[in-house]
Order: C-alpha cells, then sequence, then structure tokens
C-alpha cells in the first residue's frame, strides 16, 4: 500500500525576502535556496514573489541591484495549503505559469512549490519538532504542539484526576498510619507531623515531622509504580526516543529504548523536591542573616547541577516501569498516528496558544479540580472529611 504523499513533503525551503530587501538580496537568497523564485513575506505572511523573470525584467529596465524588491515582485501568485496531495498540486501547476508557495493552515509561508519539485526531488522526512507526551489511563498522549495524537481530552483529564487521587490516597495513608500507632503505641505522632519547622531540628518533633510529610511524596510514588499507568509513561517515553533517533516504529526496536527521557515532567517535581529538601538542610541551626541566604544559594546551585540526575532516577524507581508488549504497541500506534498528522504540517510553528491547548496542561488541571470539587460536594453532603489538609 503505497504511502500518500503531500506538499509539505517535496517543498523548497527557500528563505523569504521582505519588501524592503534590495534586488541583490533577493537575489541572493533565491541562490540560496535553490529555486527559481524567492517569496516576500510581511509579518510571516506572503505578499508576492520575485521570480527570476521579472527580475532579469528589472535589470533590462535599467533597476539598480540596490533598489528594493516591492516594485518588481509578482503579486500574483498560488497559495497552496501544505496539507495538499501532491498529486493535486501537480495537476494544478501543470496548467498555470503562476509561481506557487506552501502555506500552513494558518496562512503563512512555508516553502516554494514546483512542478519540478513536485515530480522530481525525493522525499524529506517531515520536521515534526520536539515532541511531548503523558501517559492517561487511556493509553499513551504525543504532541508536537501543532497536532496531537492518542488518548484525547478525556484521557488527560482523566490523568489529573489520577494524580490528585493518587496524593489524596497518601495523606490518608499517612494520617491513617499515625492514628493506628497513636493507639498501639501511644506516640504522638500527629503532633510530630504538624509541629513548627522553625529551624530547631535537633528536636526530635521537628525530625519526626519532616520524616512523616516527605514520605506522602513517598508513598505517591510508590502507589503510581504500583498502577498500569507507570507502564504506559515508560512506553510513551520509548517511543519518543524511537522518533527522535529516527528509528523505525517496530516492536523489536522500541523495546530497546531507554525508559527515562530528559524532558519528562518528573524532573520538575524532583528539582522542586530537591531544592526544598536541600534548603532545609543548609538552613539547619543557622541565625536569621546572611547565613540562611547562603543556605539557599547552596541549595539552589546543587539543585541546578542535580536536578535531572535525580529525575532520572525517580523516573527509573518510581514513575515508570518496564511497560508490557501490549503498552509498547499502542505506543508504537499512537506515534505512526503523530507521525501521520504532522506530515502536512512539516516545519509549521504552532502559536503559544495552540502548543499551551495541545500540551494537556490545562486539561490535567481541569480533571484535578474536578475530582477536588466532587469531594467538596461529597463532603459537605455526607458531613465527612475527604480532603485532608
Amino acid at each position: 500500500m503505497n504511502q500518500k504523499i503531500f506538499v509539505a513533503d517535496k517543498l523548497q525551503r527557500v528563505p523569504p525576502a521582505y519588501p524592503d530587501d534590495s534586488l541583490l538580496r533577493a537575489a541572493e537568497l533565491m541562490t540560496q535556496g535553490g529555486a527559481s523564485a524567492v517569496p516576500i513575506i510581511e509579518f510571516g505572511m506572503p505578499v508576492g514573489v520575485l521570480t527570476e523573470t521579472r527580475l532579469r525584467e528589472a535589470l533590462q529596465r535599467g533597476a539598480n541591484w540596490l533598489e528594493p524588491v516591492a516594485p518588481w515582485m509578482e503579486t500574483d501568485f498560488l497559495r497552496i495549503p501544505i496539507d495538499t496531495p501532491v498529486e493535486e498540486a501537480a495537476e494544478t501547476l501543470a496548467y498555470t505559469d503562476q509561481p506557487a508557495i506552501g502555506v500552513d493552515p494558518w496562512g503563512r509561508y512555508v516553502g516554494v512549490i514546483t512542478l519540478a519539485g513536485l515530480v522530481a526531488r525525493p522525499i524529506s522526512l517531515p520536521q515534526v519538532g520536539m515532541i511531548g507526551g503523558m501517559a492517561t489511563p487511556l493509553g499513551v498522549y504525543l504532541t508536537n504542539g501543532v497536532v496531537s495524537a492518542g488518548a484525547g481530552t478525556l484521557g488527560l483529564m482523566l490523568t489529573g484526576a489520577l494524580l490528585f487521587a493518587l496524593f489524596l490516597a497518601a495523606h490518608w495513608l499517612v494520617i491513617g498510619g499515625m492514628w493506628w500507632a497513636q493507639q498501639q503505641f501511644g506516640i504522638p505522632l500527629y503532633s510530630y507531623y504538624n509541629s513548627p519547622f522553625a529551624g530547631q531540628w535537633f528536636l526530635f518533633s521537628d525530625v519526626m515531622g519532616l520524616v512523616l510529610r516527605s514520605s506522602i511524596f513517598v508513598i505517591f510514588l510508590l502507589l503510581m509504580r504500583m498502577l498500569p499507568i507507570s507502564g504506559t509513561h515508560a512506553a510513551e517515553h520509548m517511543v519518543v526516543h524511537a522518533i527522535e533517533r529516527g528509528e523505525p516504529l517496530t516492536l523489536e526496536v522500541v523495546r530497546r529504548m531507554p525508559r527515562v527521557h530528559p524532558r519528562c515532567g518528573t524532573n520538575l517535581v524532583a528539582g522542586i523536591a530537591l531544592f526544598l529538601g536541600l534548603a532545609k538542610v543548609f538552613q539547619f541551626g543557622a541565625p536569621e542573616g546572611d547565613a540562611r541566604d547562603f543556605g539557599l544559594l547552596m541549595a539552589l546551585l546543587l539543585t541546578l547541577l542535580f536536578w535531572r540526575s535525580f529525575g532520572g532516577f525517580l523516573q527509573w524507581i518510581a514513575t515508570t516501569k518496564p511497560p508490557t508488549d501490549k503498552q509498547l504497541l499502542n505506543a508504537i500506534r499512537v506515534g505512526e498516528e503523530l507521525l501521520r498528522k504532522a506530515r502536512p504540517y512539516s516545519g509549521a510553528t504552532p502559536s503559544f496558544g495552540l502548543r499551551l491547548l495541545n500540551s494537556g496542561i490545562l486539561q490535567i488541571l481541569i480533571g484535578a479540580w474536578g475530582l477536588m470539587a466532587l469531594l467538596y460536594l461529597l463532603e459537605a453532603l455526607l458531613g465527612v472529611t475527604l480532603i485532608i489538609e
């Protein structure tokens, strides 16, 4: 079965000129791009095309090489969307003398289109850009900011709800464990849990309070490791590694990819936790003033040095685990879907709003806030405490 080819696969990436650029500069760009035309743009939008024929005409009429391009550019040209199939674009160009340029979904210039280029140039790999992803209860979600594939809005919202539920469960386990220990051994663990952190670390209660509060984060990570979503998370990383290395998306190849990724959100959480922990250590027993500021500076420097290593460690032991073949196959299917969707928009740059929407962050927050609101409602209706602060 032949793969469908789009204009995006056959574009000539000719650097554009501006209306006030000189004819000399336009000629240099034409040579650099290897085409017989150079697009003229304003604010990213094409407003004209300078062809070699028009350049020759300008010189024959006595134009100076330093004159601006604007008077000599052609304003009649074809704007062909880059998701147009090559066969359709070639048929159009075969019956017109107008120059043609490829535009993205927002009408911005992407590249020059020629009939010879559509027919004879080799297919280049799509410029997918930086890929981000999420593991959701419904499978893998991938995006390059322009397009997305896999688990949609529902999956992302369920991820937010799941993360909030795991954090809440960790709270319940720690608080429940404290009350059980108090009942069994008479140790006032809840008082230790709420002990003030005033820098008096030589007090047993403050040390125990720190340990108990830190245990919430540890239990949260352990709960995540126990769930299938950690395997989905690993499969997502492995497919992204394969795409970024230019490897074929087959089960045999993807199995060899690492499950730790340097751009994982776990690294950000690890950096925050590392900084807060080191700040406590370096401020131990220090009086207010320069000594405490020096402690914060040391914590910041060490965090900048080791946050990625610590994040990779947390990914390895907690937020990912070896995926099943079923999880890998799901991730491979999503990766192929992303590449298929991204091919027509190769090289396109998304707006900030589109990138934010496709990142999945908003959907995850909505899922977490939605579960929180539901629990608060149940608290009001049932008269019980569900959210422990």
